[in-house]
């Protein structure tokens, strides 16, 4: 069993590892404030001795360079997020839409089960259904909830439109419904997100939004629960190899085996440029380039890193620095 250690032993068992400290009772603060696991384990690799049997840190490393790794990632988080808000928005937009001009405004036109694919069969309590059956019970479920403002449209329209069922339904349920629409509700979805003309949808397009959606969702989970999202790298979703998407951003295949262009930070940009709503890549590397640039204020010698955490061509990351 580990001992609990409070702030002053941590910073003890820190010092006895070669880590320097500028101000004590600011890292004692840092500490109450944010947790040793967050702050230290989180980022301590990159400060490390790499040839140490025994975990010690460079010389000259400081807790406040370990801090500073800290605020860059966190501001690279909310960055994230915000991103993924706006991929959300514009996801929910496309498929009310859709499900209103192609069905109609009522529960009972847009939710008839013959508007969606059966999807795969799912075992529930010793007995068969499908995906069709639990997203339907899940937007069900949505329709009868007490609240603003699906009693209003209940009460003076008589029916819930679903641009306003679907404000209630998560990223995920989104994607579910997203996975189960048919072949021509799909295309056009995929063109209002995208902004492009319904026939200019491709196979390669279809591919790339299906796995955006994945990517997207694992990064908006990571950065919802604090992981570290510089140098995250989805290890169940990827941008699965795509002449139409790898070709644009100038990775081979030979790149692409080891691991560039699937679902690190910097193929997060990418995949966000395609869609019509700017505002998540905008928002995405604005926050990124803003944290590095004032991160790097301090610790130039972290460019080169963090470029290589984030699959980031070095030059194209200093030349947003720049602009």
């Amino acid at each position: 069993m580990k001992p609990f250690a409070d702030e002053t032993k941590q910073i003890d068992i820190l010092k006895s590892r070669n880590l320097l400290f500028l101000d004590e009772d600011k890292a004692k603060r840092v500490l109450m404030n944010y947790g040793y696991y967050e702050v230290v384990n989180g980022y301590k690799m990159f400060l490390l001795e790499d040839s140490s049997t025994r975990e010690q840190y460079k010389p000259g490393a400081t807790f406040e360079h370990l801090t500073a790794l800290y605020e860059l990632d966190k501001s690279i988080r909310n960055g994230v997020i915000q991103a993924s808000l706006e991929i959300e928005l514009s996801l929910r937009t496309a498929i009310a839409y859709t499900l209103a001009e192609d069905f109609g405004v009522e529960q009972r036109q847009y939710l008839y089960y013959k508007n969606f694919r059966q999807g795969d069969t799912i075992w529930s309590d010793s007995q068969p259904t499908n995906e069709r059956a639990i997203l339907l019970n899940k937007l069900f479920h949505l329709e009868n909830r007490n609240i603003e403002p699906l009693n209003h449209y209940r009460t003076n329209h008589g029916h819930i439109p679903p641009w306003i069922l679907l404000k209630e339904s998560t990223f995920g349920n989104l994607k579910y419904i997203f996975k189960l629409l048919k072949g021509p509700q799909k295309d056009k979805v995929i063109s209002i997100c995208y902004g492009i003309d319904i026939s200019d949808v491709t196979d390669n397009l279809r591919s790339l939004f299906k796995d955006t959606l994945d990517v997207v969702n694992s990064f908006r989970n990571r950065a919802a629960h604090s992981g570290r999202i510089f140098n995250f790298k989805s290890t169940i979703y990827k941008i699965r190899y795509n002449n139409t998407f790898h070709n644009k951003v100038e990775i081979t295949p030979a790149q692409y085996r080891i691991g560039l262009g699937q679902s690190d930070l910097y193929t997060l940009s990418k995949i966000l440029d395609y869609f019509d709503n700017k505002k998540a890549k905008i928002n995405l590397d604005v926050y990124i380039s803003y944290s590095i640039k004032k991160h790097c204020e301090n610790y130039k010698e972290d460019l080169e890193l963090l470029a290589n955490e984030m699959n980031y061509p070095l030059d194209e990351l200093k030349q947003e620095l720049k602009e």
